[in-house]
């Protein structure tokens, strides 16, 4: 399976970028950044389509993770999106079967939601030939948080990859999160600290992220 970065808030040459969060995993897409017209030019250089989606996954409703909803709709007319709730009316406005995620558990075959964290914000896992990959949005509840919901909900003891915005995070987090996976994927609104954290403590498990990058799990 295939992770793909859509946008991320480190550019990449020939690619477009903004501050914002959008990755597709294999046809599943979690989050879809800010501008609608980096998500059509970036898919297109990287010979991605944003057609025929098997589901779409919000993190939580901030403008950096929906803003490309609408244009992502009118590719996939009736999609099913899993968000929480607080948004289903504008995502049935743009054109999606809008799914509340309350609890935690299996939402689709071999997916698995946190749940929904201080009324905000989940995350998810998605199990692979490698193991458990678990992203993330924001992770304002904390990374090592929600990892630990997705991982009892899921089962797992541990993930294989943790990706996505870490919220520029206590470094305590950090040591919480290298615990419970394999590899630690800082992007988004992580911060150079965090970055520089995971680098010079756990660089064995450090996965650099940026607009454009391609993991294959």
């Amino acid at each position: 399976m295939k992770l793909i970065v859509l946008n991320d808030n480190v550019p990449s040459k020939g690619l477009k970028n903004d501050w914002g969060w959008s990755i597709l995993v294999g046809r599943i897409l979690f989050d879809a950044d800010t501008n609608p017209l980096v998500l059509a030019y970036n898919s297109k250089a990287l010979g991605v389509e944003l057609k025929g989606l098997k589901f779409a996954v919000l993190s939580h409703w901030h403008y950096d993770h929906y803003g490309g909803f609408p244009y992502i709709a009118e590719l996939n007319p009736g999609l099913k999106l899993y968000a929480p709730l607080e948004g289903m009316a504008m995502a049935m406005r743009w054109g999606f079967d809008p799914i509340p995620v309350t609890s935690p558990g299996e939402i689709e075959k071999r997916v698995y939601t946190s749940g929904i964290l201080d009324n905000f914000e989940h995350a998810i896992g998605i199990e692979t030939s490698s193991g458990l990959v678990v992203i993330v949005g924001c992770s304002h509840p904390g990374v090592d948080r929600l990892t630990k919901a997705v991982l009892d909900a899921s089962g797992y003891k541990k993930a294989c990859l943790v990706i996505g915005g870490f919220h520029s995070p206590p470094l305590w987090r950090i040591d919480n999160l290298a615990k419970m996976t394999e590899l630690i994927a800082p992007a988004h609104c992580s911060g150079d600290v965090a970055k520089e954290y995971v680098k010079r403590r756990y660089g064995e498990k450090f996965v650099d992220v940026r607009t454009g990058t391609v993991i294959e799990v």
